[in-house]
């Protein structure tokens, strides 16, 4: 997917067709459409996934018979298309394999119970690593749903991003609090702290969420009260920067969710904005989609985002009670 000529082609509002109001694309036309609206996703059926078991599980922790999310957070999609969602509403993290018609609800072990859960992500083996904010450390559970341990309890203050490194077997972690990240290895071992506390390349100022470039090997950071993003290698070795505080797309005002398509497009939320900004690798704007609002295709706050290999994107629509789903678009050329 390429995005040439799309840097004066800025769409905050959807396009929608007078024959076909159903379908909201990015950018309007006459511009191709490269953005596209799949869904919404506020309970499993959403996902084509059938009511069962799952049913009453879900009504035990919303506590009542409304099927629903609360207050969706973080975003992991595996490589089997299971899509993994944190609700610190819930206090728990939804798993919906609509592959497989199976869901799986983790809300904690008998020790440790989930109480602020931000982020999700999985190991080459399947192995689920959920940050939780207000405990103070990661939460490990195998593909099934067995609790096997925690890892960065002392030593973690306010863990939100987390991401898996399965080539490395390393655990990047985004402690929020500290202003820096942390690094594990899968079994749970501390290895060494990224960054510091400050403004300069390489510093950070009360981080968020972090993706890991697979092409690259780079580290992408939500420097959010930097109001920017940074990169970095995997021994935290400063290579750019883009976005500065302001009130037009192409800047930030609190980004937070970060994600990278196969093209190596970065897809940044932005919770003051209530939309998602993409760039390329120089930094440089190339679309943005949503505002604010409750409608399909507006965002109220929203957190993580992620994309699938087959270039499904999930947006934690955080204050609407829901994920959307949009999907990149293949531009036709005659």
């Amino acid at each position: 997917m390429k995005f040439v000529g799309l840097l004066l082609t800025l769409v905050l509002t959807v396009s929608i067709s007078a024959k076909e109001s159903t379908k909201l694309v990015w950018p309007s036309p006459p511009d191709p459409a490269r953005i596209e609206l799949q869904g919404v996703v506020t309970k499993p059926e959403d996902l084509q996934i059938e009511k069962g078991l799952f049913t009453k599980v879900w009504e035990f922790f919303v506590g009542s018979s409304k099927e629903s999310l609360v207050k969706p957070f973080g975003l992991h999609v595996d490589e089997n298309r299971r899509v993994y969602i944190t609700d610190v509403g819930l206090r728990a993290v939804i798993i919906l394999d609509p592959t497989r018609n199976k869901k799986l609800i983790i809300d904690g072990s008998k020790e440790y119970k989930l109480l602020s859960p931000m982020d999700v992500d999985t190991d080459a083996s399947g192995n689920i690593f959920i940050a939780d904010s207000e405990q103070g450390f990661i939460h490990v559970y195998d593909k099934n749903g067995k609790f096997l341990k925690i890892i960065g309890k002392k030593r973690l203050h306010r863990p939100v991003g987390i991401a898996v490194d399965s080539k490395s077997n390393l655990i990047y972690v985004v402690d929020t609090l500290k202003s820096k990240i942390q690094v594990y290895s899968v079994d749970g071992k501390y290895v060494k702290t990224l960054g510091k506390v400050g403004a300069g390349d390489g510093e950070f100022n009360k981080p968020t969420y972090i993706a890991l470039d697979a092409n690259d090997g780079y580290l992408y950071v939500s420097d959010s009260m930097n109001h920017r993003v940074q990169v970095i290698d995997k021994n935290g070795k400063f290579i750019n920067k883009f976005g500065q505080l302001g009130n037009t797309m192409g800047s930030f005002a609190n980004p937070r969710g970060i994600t990278i398509d196969k093209e190596g497009h970065i897809f940044v939320t932005d919770t003051t904005f209530h939309a998602v900004q993409i760039f390329n690798k120089k930094g440089q704007l190339l679309l943005a989609f949503g505002s604010y609002g409750d409608h399909k295709g507006e965002f109220a706050i929203p957190e993580d985002i992620v994309i699938s290999n087959d270039g499904t994107i999930y947006v934690a629509d955080s204050y609407n009670m829901r994920v959307q789903v949009f999907k990149l678009l293949e531009v036709k050329t005659k």
